[in-house]
């Protein structure tokens, strides 16, 4: 029995809750993890996985096991990976999360230019609004917003950015002439179409800071979307107002639209600005890959996005 490999399975599983999930990520039939795993209980003597047709559940042996020989496959993975690769020659592949908003925007030119840079390192990007769990989700970088509070954890800021409220310009003077001014109050922008945000649990809502607190905006949705494309084309197409991050918007789109209310302080979430962080785990900055990447990402966003990252 090659234990090593058995063990690794073992982990996945138990990270994954599915046989089936763990062969895809190994390349091999779920019967070949399945097997493994009842080997390893053979040599052991006790049941580690109870399996039946719908559900893998992990026995209280099993759960005291796996803690145990977590921490010595994370060390052994680690020394694999600092003894294969390499400053002068970079290769392997690196997984790299990503919110699919900030892909479209800034991030599809800045790994076109790190697969020039590096072209032995095979890119494996997950774009994505999930958050990477690191330990158990199989990555090496995420690029997300918000604080980061696990303190395994490194986040370096790439972008910090306040919020804008865009409207086509013909929209923009439609509603200019419909209110009969450029300074619309609070009840007024509540009556203009709304081209909404929906995160993966709830509508994201529209916040007003006024006179030192946050008040909802009750907007009036003519779209909700998960997806910047399709909002950035119904704004492109004239059909609401979008509140947006500064950097979402690409530069053909700002000649089409313009900022409005700018009188007020808008924001999808009580918060006057949003950070995005590159985030990696503390042990592995020593990885060539992982020290060659961080290095060349920050370097890249304080060269071509300087009007957005503040550091």
């Amino acid at each position: 029995m090659d234990k090593l490999r058995a063990l690794r399975y073992f982990k996945r599983v138990v990270e994954l809750n599915s046989f089936s999930a763990v062969a895809e990520e190994f390349s091999v039939p779920a019967s070949s993890v399945s097997r493994r795993i009842k080997d390893l209980e053979a040599s052991l003597g006790i049941e580690l996985i109870k399996r039946t047709t719908r559900h893998v559940s992990i026995t209280e042996l099993g759960q005291i096991y796996y803690q145990h020989i977590g921490e010595i496959l994370s060390k052994l993975t680690y020394a694999d990976e600092l003894i294969s690769q390499s400053f002068d020659n970079p290769s392997g592949t690196l997984k790299v999360s990503a919110p699919p908003g900030l892909s479209k925007a800034l991030l599809v030119p800045l790994f076109r230019r790190f697969r020039q840079q590096f072209p032995n390192i095979l890119l494996d990007l997950d774009y994505t609004n999930e958050y990477a769990l690191f330990g158990q989700d199989s990555v090496d970088l995420a690029i997300r917003g918000g604080p980061v509070d696990d303190t395994r954890l490194i986040a370096k800021p790439l972008i910090r950015s306040g919020f804008t409220l865009w409207a086509h310009t013909q929209l923009a003077d439609r509603l200019n002439t419909q209110f009969g001014t450029t300074n619309w109050s609070i009840e007024q922008l509540c009556r203009c179409p709304a081209i909404m945000f929906r995160s993966k649990t709830a509508l994201v809502p529209w916040w007003a800071h006024e006179q030192g607190d946050w008040q909802p905006v009750s907007s009036q949705p003519v779209l909700i979307s998960n997806d910047s494309a399709t909002l950035l084309d119904a704004l492109a197409h004239g059909e609401g107002l979008l509140l947006a991050p500064d950097w979402l918007l690409p530069a053909h789109l700002k000649n089409q639209v313009m900022p409005v209310a700018q009188h007020h302080k808008l924001s999808p979430g009580k918060i006057h600005t949003v950070e995005i962080n590159l985030v990696y785990q503390h042990a592995k900055y020593q990885l060539p890959n992982i020290k060659l990447s961080v290095d060349f990402i920050c370097d890249y966003m304080r060269t071509h996005a300087a009007d957005m990252v503040k550091f």
